[in-house]
């Protein structure tokens, strides 16, 4: 029983901790995006909602690495690490999966591959200590007024969401290339997908999604 209770409470913990990452992670995007472009623009990673998965996955492993470390400069030093591989991780599933990228950092110094580079992992260390400093302690008190009765069904309903919401979103990202390729739909799930989820609608989505390889805009290309 009292495995049970740990682990449906850890579930929890960890499934608002996404949630909230995503939440944060894509509101810092679009402020950030209209403070260098001048504008307002999408910075979601999924279709239904305003979530940002990389910031979500980064949330829960550097608050579940982090949260039982007290010295300022290690949290500073481990958030520079795990946000960078989280960053590099999802960058890369992203190519392989989908052969697209949402961003591409070449042309910055001291870069990985172009998914990440020493600048932003400075600010994934920067972003670990305001997290575990202020805002971590906040979240943790605020999911914890849920009476415990209750986290399972919260869990599974979150989680369920989100996979569906996840699976869609590449679907309909892997259909809006092969569209831009020129391949015809073969089945009811590319047809269904091409009728909800056209080019025009994806574009608004993911304005900066490119091709893996020619790093042309997908809104670039006929």
């Amino acid at each position: 029983m009292e495995k049970k209770k740990r682990f449906v409470n850890s579930l929890y913990n960890n499934t608002m901790l996404f949630v909230i990452g995503c939440f944060l992670g894509c509101i810092f995007e679009t402020i950030l995006c209209y403070f260098q472009r001048g504008h307002f623009e999408s910075r979601s990673g999924l279709i239904y909602g305003p979530l940002n998965p990389v910031y979500g996955f980064g949330f829960v492993f550097v608050c579940s690495l982090l949260k039982k470390e007290k010295k300022t400069y290690m949290i500073f030093i481990k958030g520079f690490f795990y946000g960078g591989l989280v960053e590099y991780l999802c960058s890369w599933i992203q190519e392989t999966l989908l052969h697209t990228t949402s961003w591409n950092y070449s042309d910055y110094y001291l870069n990985f591959d172009g998914r990440t580079s020493v600048y932003h992992m400075i600010f994934w260390g920067l972003g670990a200590l305001i997290v575990m400093k202020h805002i971590y302690p906040y979240i943790m008190k605020l999911v914890q007024k849920v009476k415990e009765k209750y986290r399972l069904g919260i869990s599974i309903v979150i989680i369920v969401l989100l996979v569906i919401d996840m699976l869609i979103s590449a679907l309909a990202c892997a259909r809006y290339k092969e569209r831009l390729d020129n391949k015809k739909p073969s089945n009811s799930i590319e047809v269904f997908l091409d009728k909800h989820y056209p080019n025009k609608r994806l574009i608004k989505i993911y304005p900066n999604v490119k091709d893996a390889k020619t790093q042309i805009k997908l809104s670039k290309m006929k």
